[in-house]
């Protein structure tokens, strides 16, 4: 009976230990080494820009995708478009609407292996106050306390409305947007 009840709390604190080693690890983007970014097309040349301002609450482990979550937020208005004529008018009605939409968000749903890279994330992307599911096929590193992210994404930018009046025809600028995600973060103490 003794050897039950012993076999029974080795078993259980095999599984608690099981858990506790898989449980995502949370961890913080180190901002002066990390970037997000976009490539977009005008006037058939390629063009990148970037977000200066974004945080996120990350948690992230291979061991534990399903524990796994990015919620990430985004300061619009901190967007730098690669040269002042775009950036003058991103903050127009019929492109970002800062007046109106200032911030946008990415939060997960699920985090999985991927199929063009090792992970993906599938998340919402809110945008202009337009909601939409796009997927983040990305890789990950560690090296210690640090970790390393890189990912792109392609949307079509009139899934959220950007562009529009006499933007609206991909002739001056062109539909897709490739996101590019390059984060150096650091494990959460």
């Amino acid at each position: 009976m003794r050897s039950s009840v012993m076999l029974m709390f080795g078993i259980g604190m095999l599984a608690v230990l099981a858990t506790a080693q898989a449980a995502a690890t949370p961890w913080n983007i180190v901002q002066d080494k990390s970037r997000l970014g976009f490539i977009a097309i005008q006037e058939g040349d390629e063009f990148k820009g970037e977000f200066g301002n974004f945080n996120a609450e990350m948690r992230f482990s291979k061991e534990a995708l399903d524990e796994s979550q990015f919620d990430v937020s985004i300061d619009v208005t901190s967007i730098d478009a690669g040269n002042s004529q775009r950036n003058d008018t991103l903050p127009d009605e019929e492109w970002f609407f800062f007046e109106r939409f200032p911030k946008a968000t990415y939060v997960t749903s699920i985090i999985r292996e991927g199929e063009d890279a090792p992970f993906e994330a599938i998340g919402t992307l809110n945008l202009r106050g337009l909601a939409r599911e796009i997927v983040l096929p990305f890789e990950w590193r560690t090296k210690g306390d640090r970790a390393f992210m890189q990912g792109r994404a392609s949307f079509d930018r009139r899934q959220f409305d950007i562009g529009q009046g006499e933007w609206a025809s991909d002739d001056v600028v062109g539909y897709p947007i490739q996101v590019i995600v390059d984060l150096t973060l650091e494990r959460a103490k």
